[in-house]
């Protein structure tokens, strides 16, 4: 099963080594450079108050597959934002046909969907093969 993931990293690449000891198959990464749709729901997500760095972690998105659901994913520290992608798709096409500010405000509005972990949290994750 597809799934976009919001991570917190020290380094770009722990996601790869990461995902891969979890069985997943890194499919996608830094897709919210190139998808307009995720690069505004982040700006919802930060516009909630979501925190682009936390305990020196930035914020990376990836597209993964593996046959763990969301709610796997979901309760680890250093998860933001877990969907799957078939979820994210039917939304986009829903308001595909919008520009403007139109396009923005529904595509940022999808953050309205996920609650907001603490900030102020210690991420402090271990991954001693990808130092």
């Amino acid at each position: 099963m597809l799934k976009h993931v919001a991570v917190r990293l020290r380094r770009f690449h722990h996601g790869q080594v990461a995902f891969e000891l979890n069985g997943a198959r890194v499919v996608n990464s830094a897709l919210d450079k190139r998808d307009p749709a995720l690069k505004n729901l982040t700006e919802g997500l930060l516009n909630r108050n979501l925190e682009y760095t936390i305990d020196g972690c930035e914020l990376y998105w990836f597209q993964i597959d593996d046959d763990k659901p969301v709610s796997y994913y979901e309760p680890m520290n250093e998860v933001e934002v877990v969907f799957e992608s078939d979820w994210f798709e039917a939304k986009k096409d829903s308001f595909r046909h919008m520009s403007g500010m139109r396009y923005f405000d529904a595509s940022a509005g999808l953050a309205d969907e996920f609650a907001i972990k603490n900030q102020n949290r210690t991420i402090a994750y271990e991954l001693k093969s990808a130092a």
